[in-house]
């Protein structure tokens, strides 16, 4: 096996050890950013009379009050992802250090790497136009909307705080999917840069490879990673990139493509 090879085999295995932890942040995201559902429990209680109802008359107060809970949605938001973005430029420095040092006996200089992946992670303008920031208060608007709708409904139609809770929860539970995507596009785009940054620092190195991980999708063939993974922008062949080429760090929303350095000739 070549050494190139042996890259290759390595960085399938740390896409695919991502992909596990990606799944495990998204649980600690929603789970997080739905402590803001005690909050409401704790706001209704004290808007209740003592027939476990909310007048009508007090509905219009209680929607105001509700900027207080999309408050906590941005800040629990904003602390979640950050601490995701984090980890996972961590854990993408590391593994490629360890595979650089293990396969090509070269040690790495990954010193503020971590900080120039997160500055970048949380200041890029995605395809909507956004910057992190604005995706989480979007986010956060869009559940508290949803929110304030469904209470809206239940107090005109007279329904107890004790229903008015458990709808609350279906509401969240029925948004949960803008959080998953919000989790996996970030995660995802801080473990490709961290990639691309730390290959950027080697001697060894002068391109990358983009691997389109998303086969099973019914529509891959239409993502932005498909299409890169087939472009020859540098005659270098398929795929392949410098490592500051922005553009691979975060081809689509939800992408799981991966990065593999590709070895100068000499090295192999």
């Amino acid at each position: 096996m070549s050494k190139q090879d042996e890259l290759d085999a390595i960085f399938k295995r740390i896409a695919a050890e991502h992909g596990k932890l990606t799944a495990k942040q998204v649980e600690f995201a929603i789970r997080e950013i739905g402590r803001i559902r005690g909050e409401i429990a704790d706001m209704l209680a004290d808007y209740a009379g003592a027939d476990g109802t909310i007048k009508r008359s007090r509905l219009m107060r209680l929607l105001r009050e509700l900027e207080t809970v999309e408050q906590s949605l941005r800040q629990y938001g904003t602390g979640v992802l950050h601490d995701i973005i984090e980890e996972s430029a961590d854990i993408a420095i590391e593994q490629v250090r360890i595979a650089f040092h293990r396969v090509l006996s070269e040690s790495l200089n990954t010193v503020s790497l971590n900080q120039n992946v997160i500055d970048y992670v949380t200041t890029r303008f995605g395809d909507d136009g956004l910057v992190l920031s604005d995706r989480i208060w979007s986010t956060s608007g869009v559940i508290r909307d949803a929110i304030a709708t469904q209470l809206r409904s239940d107090i005109i139609k007279g329904e107890s705080v004790g229903t008015m809770v458990r709808n609350v929860r279906k509401v969240y539970d029925n948004q949960t999917w803008m959080i998953k995507r919000l989790v996996v596009t970030e995660s995802n785009t801080a473990y490709r840069t961290a990639s691309c940054m730390s290959v950027e620092r080697s001697d060894v190195i002068d391109w990358v490879r983009i691997v389109d991980n998303g086969s099973r999708h019914p529509r891959h063939k239409e993502h932005m990673c498909y299409k890169l993974a087939r472009e020859d922008r540098y005659g270098e062949g398929r795929g392949i990139f410098r490592p500051t080429d922005s553009e691979i760090y975060s081809p689509h929303v939800n992408c799981s493509s991966y990065i593999v350095p590709v070895l100068k000739s000499e090295y192999l």
